[in-house]
C-alpha cells in the first residue's frame, strides 16, 4: 500500500469549479482508493493506493473528475 497526496488545482476558487469535499472523497473511494482524507475545501486529498504508477493515478483522477463534473482540473 502506498500513500499519496493529490492537489486538484483551481477548484472552489471564487465560486468556480465547485466540488464538495464529501463528494470528492466518495469519488476517490469509488476508484478503489482507501483511507481517503480531504483537506478543507482546497482539493487536497491524501489517500492510499496499490499502484506505484503516479502518472496512471493522475491521469485516472483527471479523467474521472472531468467525466463526473464536466470540467477539467489539473492534478
Amino acid at each position: 500500500m502506498n500513500r499519496y497526496i493529490s492537489l486538484l488545482r483551481g477548484i472552489n476558487v471564487s465560486g468556480q469549479k465547485k466540488i464538495k469535499m464529501a463528494d470528492l472523497k466518495e469519488l476517490y473511494t469509488s476508484l478503489g482508493y482507501r483511507n481517503v482524507v480531504t483537506y478543507i475545501q482546497s482539493g487536497n486529498v491524501i489517500f492510499d493506493a496499490d499502484s506505484l504508477d503516479r502518472t496512471k493515478i493522475r491521469d485516472e483522477l483527471e479523467s474521472t473528475v472531468e467525466t463526473h463534473y464536466g470540467f477539467q482540473v489539473p492534478v
